[in-house]
């Protein structure tokens, strides 16, 4: 992973090889889906680049990947779930945004990076990474999205993206976002990896 190749061909291999979509069914979506399991080594190995070393080259290249191995949804843009502010200035750039663009040039779909914010009132409070909370925790962070202009989305079928799914309360607060704000036709979840859930 140090090397200037953010992949070696045995962890390209690892990668196809391990692949194993998975279906996701949230409360304000449609069925979408998730691409590689979290437990596989070369897949945690990845996501660690990809988020804490800096290899946003990856995000592209995953993304590119996951989509060559998932039919391709039918809706009309891409929309990354977006850091807060803090995390975002930390790691130079969002990987959910690097992960949709490798998607959506595959796809030949357009991606809305400003579709979805983090309310300022989130944006200054230290919200803990996701990965740290329980089930339970996860689940109360409704309202920490907002939708820029809503009736600019308005009727549009959107894919929202995120990098691992866990319990999907990520995704689900912002498909609720869109669905009650925005008023968008369909919301349809793609997630690059997805975890085992962990007990409450």
């Amino acid at each position: 992973m140090q090397s200037s190749a953010p992949l070696c061909a045995a962890c390209w291999a690892g990668i196809y090889l391990g692949g194993h979509p998975k279906p996701v069914s949230l409360s304000f979506s449609q069925w979408g889906w998730s691409w590689l399991p979290f437990e596989l080594n070369v897949v945690r190995q990845s996501m660690a680049a990809l988020k804490f070393r800096g290899r946003a080259d990856l995000g592209l290249l995953l993304g590119a990947a996951m989509a060559k191995n998932l039919e391709r949804p039918q809706v009309d843009l891409l929309a990354p779930i977006p850091l807060t502010m803090q995390r975002r200035y930390a790691r130079g750039y969002n990987q959910a945004e690097r992960i949709a663009q490798g998607l959506g040039r595959v796809w030949d779909l357009p991606v809305a990076q400003d579709l979805l914010s983090r309310p300022s009132t989130w944006s200054k409070l230290l919200v803990p990474k996701q990965s740290s909370l329980s089930r339970a925790k996860r689940s109360r962070i409704y309202g920490a999205y907002d939708v820029a202009e809503p009736e600019r989305w308005r009727g549009i079928r959107i894919a929202l993206v995120d990098d691992t799914l866990t319990t999907g309360s990520t995704l689900n607060a912002a498909a609720e976002v869109c669905i009650k704000k925005a008023r968008v036709a369909a919301i349809i979840p793609l997630t690059l990896a997805y975890a085992s859930r962990r007990a409450t």
